[in-house]
């Protein structure tokens, strides 16, 4: 539900706010001052969106070929969103493709890319020939932009995805609708791009409803969260076959458990990572660290959120060893989310990087890192020089 209003907010401002030029210097007040990197690590200001360039990105970067990919949820020079790639050193920015407000061909991206057979393919929140949203691919190379399904329409009894799309080794793509499917409350579908063929796999009614979150494949087993549900309506952790039978609800939510899984989950051996909007075992109630097994059993609360350790998370977990590094999208030592990294077991959380309200480095990142060579890259959904968010690397 929360991440619904922001996205609802944020077009109707994108659309009603349209720029009649681009601005091409920061506003003379804004600050430059960098963010706190209490952990020493070296953070660098990559690009900053400046409206016509699109801007508020809520979903992750990827990379491929060895450039950052990713898409604003609006703005852009039609004010609905675009689709990007720039080099990781933060040069090459280039407008692959911007979203109408026409809606035919969907319209503010969520989620990430999804790379297959060198082709990326994603969704939109709304627009399409259904108004629920589109499975769209582009060409890298030719920045070619085909709808593939549009949700709402025909058998796509499905609207609204606020994930990605998780492909399998066949190509065959996984994904969650928020809102639709037999009961409104939501679905899981599979998409292969091979005909374009979209099958609705299971349709949410009890046990967990309203996934916002991507699937995470093993083997023949998907596994995923719910926002809202069962018993507390504070989400569950679910698993289901790929053939949409054998749905269970591993793990429900509550109270000190956490409450409202947002981001994905992140799957390490038989255990999966994830993290909460609210709930904790602490009196701010922002949101915990948790894990749980595969079968459901040994659920464990690995760290709550208090605020000056950052609040309310809405990405997930990449990573590296038996170290896990996110981000959150409020609190930390200046108020605008953090950098973090934590051990599996829990131990030695260090707080990497700190945003501040406004400025240039960014504020309030929503979605998840990516790291490469050892540099994190990552994007805040607004503030920097324009006040609409930027895209930055932090070297470990």
């Amino acid at each position: 539900m929360k991440k619904i209003i922001i996205i609802g907010i944020s077009i109707a401002v994108f659309a009603s706010c349209k720029k009649s030029s681009d601005t091409t210097t920061p506003p003379a007040s804004t600050t430059t001052t960098q963010p706190a990197t209490p952990a020493g690590g070296s953070f660098t200001n990559l690009h900053n969106f400046n409206d016509t360039n699109g801007g508020n990105p809520v979903g992750d970067l990827i990379i491929y070929n060895g450039l950052l990919y990713g898409m604003t949820q609006g703005d852009g020079s039609n004010y609905y969103g675009n689709i990007f790639s720039i080099n990781t050193d933060g040069t090459g920015f280039k407008d692959m493709y911007d979203f109408t407000g026409s809606g035919t061909k969907g319209n503010s991206p969520v989620g990430d890319l999804t790379v297959y057979n060198g082709i990326l393919y994603g969704m939109t929140y709304q627009g399409g020939t259904g108004s629920g949203g589109v499975i769209f691919s582009i060409n890298p190379t030719t920045d070619v932009y085909t709808v593939l399904s549009n949700f709402g329409t025909g058998t796509n009894n499905g609207y609204h995805p606020q994930g990605s799309l998780t492909v399998s080794s066949t190509g065959l793509m996984y994904g969650t609708t928020s809102t639709g499917g037999t009961h409104g409350l939501g679905n899981i579908f599979s998409f292969n791009p091979a005909g374009n063929v979209y099958t609705n796999l299971y349709n949410f009614n009890a046990g967990g409803i309203e996934p916002i979150s991507s699937l995470v494949l093993s083997g023949t087993v998907l596994y995923g969260t719910t926002y809202l549900g069962d018993p507390d309506n504070a989400g569950v952790v679910f698993s289901v076959n790929t053939d949409g039978s054998g749905y269970k609800a591993l793990y429900k939510f509550g109270g000190a458990k956490g409450q409202n899984p947002d981001g994905s989950l992140l799957l390490s051996g038989t255990t999966l990572y994830g993290m909460t909007n609210f709930g904790g075992n602490n009196a701010d109630s922002v949101g915990n660290i948790y894990s749980v097994s595969t079968t459901g059993t040994a659920f464990k609360d690995i760290l709550d959120f208090n605020g000056s350790n950052g609040s309310s998370p809405y990405g997930a977990f990449i990573i590296s060893g038996t170290t896990l590094y996110a981000m959150t999208t409020g609190g930390g030592s200046q108020g605008g989310g953090n950098v973090f990294s934590i051990d599996t077991t829990g131990s030695g959380f260090t707080n990497l990087v700190n945003f501040g309200l406004g400025g240039s480095p960014g504020a309030f990142p929503h979605g998840s890192l990516v790291l490469s060579n050892n540099v994190l890259y990552g994007m805040t959904h607004s503030a920097g020089p324009y006040g609409y968010g930027t895209i930055f690397s932090y070297a470990l």
